[in-house]
């Protein structure tokens, strides 16, 4: 009998320990992952917690780069951050915008639109998961999304800590040292040029296929911003690789329903676009500069 209550004891005491240590080390980690100013998650947790700007850019790296909320700014006289991610597609958009909405409505939504964003991509639910993971319990939206997404992660992110942040420590690391990224509101300047000879290479994807949960997710998007009377701005930003078979067509097809349509850029610096590119599908900082200030005059002028 004794032998069976000091087995118990000692669960229960290496159980003890096991919480105190998820608690305590988790609830440090956390603190420096919420007061990362640099990185990727950065960018996420003010969208998912303090976006409150009037205008509010979603895309991946190409919106991350392309758009200058600075000049934005300066010229519209509204307040304004990227919450462009690398990697990220229409899926991420879409549930970065409900993460928002759901304690801010923006004055104006603009959507960079990537060629191939309404192409499915393996595994993007578990990239959803562990991207969203840490706010499950910051805002009620995103813990809806984990609990669709994964009934036992949302369990195990509930339960412990350090499991909703098992991926981050050295990127929290390198983000609170500073090291790497450097971003303005979400914009991240890139520097470097293109060969001059460099040329704009149109491909043609004959297995190009579309996902219908991308296209769903696109949908809601649209149908999200007009139920609560926020502009939105679908561009496709300049690039010197141009799929033939890309998510134009489509975009438009969905959001001719709402009377709108795409501001393709896509083509905008040819036929000499290298000294405006740091590589084929970003544009370095002039190239960005360049790209905004006519983003500005076109898309919405009577902000300005």
């Amino acid at each position: 009998m004794k032998a069976y209550y000091r087995l118990f004891l000692n669960g229960f005491i290496i159980l003890l320990v096991l919480i105190v240590t998820d608690k305590a080390l988790g609830a440090l980690i956390e603190h420096y992952f919420f007061t990362e100013k640099q990185g990727d998650s950065a960018i996420t947790t003010h969208g998912v917690l303090h976006a409150r700007e009037d205008i509010l850019i979603f895309g991946s790296s190409r919106a991350s780069h392309h758009y200058i909320p600075a000049l934005i700014s300066g010229k519209s006289g509204l307040s304004c951050y990227n919450l462009g991610r690398d990697g990220m597609k229409m899926l991420y958009y879409e549930e970065l915008l409900v993460a928002v909405l759901s304690y801010h409505n923006p004055k104006i939504v603009i959507l960079d639109l990537n060629l191939s964003d309404f192409e499915d991509t393996p595994q993007e639910e578990e990239l959803l998961t562990t991207v969203f993971m840490p706010y499950i319990q910051k805002n009620k939206a995103v813990s809806d999304l984990i609990y669709r997404l994964s009934k036992t992660e949302f369990a195990l992110a509930n339960i412990s800590t350090l499991y909703r942040l098992n991926s981050l420590p050295l990127s929290i690391l390198q983000h609170n040292l500073e090291i790497g990224q450097k971003q303005f509101n979400g914009y991240e300047p890139l520097f470097g040029t293109l060969p001059k000879t460099s040329k704009v290479i149109f491909v043609d994807k004959k297995n190009y296929k579309e996902s219908k949960a991308q296209l769903k997710a696109f949908e809601n998007i649209v149908q999200l911003t007009q139920s609560k009377h926020i502009k939105l701005c679908v561009l496709v930003s300049p690039g010197m690789k141009i799929h033939k078979n890309n998510a134009v067509k489509t975009a438009n097809r969905i959001l001719n329903k709402y009377r709108l349509s795409v501001y393709n850029y896509s083509g905008l610096f040819s036929p000499d676009p290298a000294p405006l590119f740091y590589d084929i599908g970003h544009l370095n900082e002039v190239g960005a500069r360049a790209f905004t200030n006519i983003v500005i005059q076109r898309v919405f002028p009577k902000e300005i």
